[in-house]
């Protein structure tokens, strides 16, 4: 098939795929996660927001001489297929390890907070089944029509956080840049796991209608997720005291379990449950990508429910590995940021092995 009958991602679908890819679990831990600057937490979004964006001028730097390619492609053009391959399976590895870690934490927060009795095994299934329809038909239309929808049916709810502008002390906000060199370097890598997401451009580029502005779109995801991280950030900085934040592990849940009513009892219930549609979101596009590794590796695309399958089953049987095994794989998925790090960076190797080769 001709490479420009596939390109069928237009602006709109750009934007939300990258949104909703990143606006994941996270977003319930954030504010903790990053408490060790203190109230310049809700700076913190913006320091990511930077970094990525210079990031995402790497990305493009290598996009823009492979338009037709995605990065297991380019992998094998520049490494061979022997170590084009290895890599593509260890970026099998990472979107299976990213399913795993959003999975888990959102089963532990429902589990946790929604429910009194522990229905892991069935809201497991459920996610993973859900998921799987999204992703079956290998279509990156479908998927991204699903996060548009997902994002005007969730997204809103977070707007409840604004009832606790006036009951908190706004004098948190100041002064600005309190935190030194040493705090920033150390919460870095705590908070990164919330805008995990972007890197998913990589891999459906090629898809792009009007890839000349690829960049100002992908940007301009980035911008919404940093805006929203600030809202929920700068709603949980003035509600919270410092002692607060830095205990408290879901802040925009117990803060939602403030929030009353006269129609609902339990605000923070409806929270999570329209959030699961964010969820599933992350996990169908890492699903996507995982079913994508197979297909390059194998050198087949056909088959396309099975590989999701493969990937999907894969992620259920970590799940649910007993004793110091799953303590073992748990510990692994947590640190997946690290992977990212590798991934995100990886782009300016092919850059230099690209400049060599040429």
């Amino acid at each position: 098939m001709e490479i420009q009958k596939l390109k069928k991602l237009h602006s709109v679908h750009v934007i939300f795929l990258i949104i909703n890819t990143t606006t994941g679990v996270g977003m319930f831990t954030f504010p903790h996660d990053v408490s060790q600057v203190g109230y310049g937490v809700w700076v913190m979004p913006l320091v990511y927001g930077v970094v990525i964006q210079l990031l995402l001028l790497l990305f493009f730097r290598l996009l823009k001489y492979y338009p037709d390619h995605n990065l297991f492609e380019i992998n094998t053009l520049l490494l061979g297929k022997v170590a084009g391959n290895f890599i593509n399976f260890m970026i099998f590895i990472y979107a299976i390890l990213v399913i795993f870690h959003v999975i888990k934490s959102y089963v532990h927060i429902v589990t946790l907070l929604a429910f009194q009795f522990n229905p892991t095994f069935w809201i497991i299934t459920a996610l993973l089944f859900v998921t799987f329809s999204i992703v079956s038909k290998g279509n990156i239309i479908s998927l991204a029509q699903y996060h548009i929808l997902s994002f005007f049916l969730s997204i809103w709810f977070i707007l409840f956080l604004s009832t606790g502008f006036n009951k908190g002390d706004i004098t948190h906000l100041l002064p600005l840049l309190n935190f030194t060199a040493s705090d920033l370097l150390d919460a870095f890598p705590k908070g990164y796991f919330s805008f995990i997401g972007f890197e998913f451009i990589l891999f459906f580029y090629p898809l792009i209608n009007n890839q000349e502005r690829a960049f100002k779109h992908t940007s301009i995801a980035l911008w919404v997720v940093v805006f929203l991280h600030c809202f929920v950030t700068i709603a949980a900085v003035i509600h919270y005291t410092d002692w607060e934040l830095q205990h408290i592990q879901y802040p925009i849940v117990n803060f939602m379990q403030e929030v009353q009513f006269t129609f609902a009892v339990r605000i923070d219930n409806v929270f999570i449950n329209l959030w699961l549609l964010l969820v599933v979101g992350t996990a169908a596009a890492y699903t996507w990508i995982a079913k994508n590794a197979l297909d390059h590796i194998s050198r087949n695309e056909k088959n396309e429910n099975t590989k999701v399958l493969s990937a999907l089953g894969v992620v259920f049987a970590l799940l649910f590995l007993p004793g110091s095994s799953g303590e073992a794989i748990g510990k692994i998925a947590d640190g997946v940021i690290y992977f990212n790090f590798v991934l995100v960076v990886f782009p300016l190797l092919l850059l230099v092995i690209r400049r060599v080769k040429s």
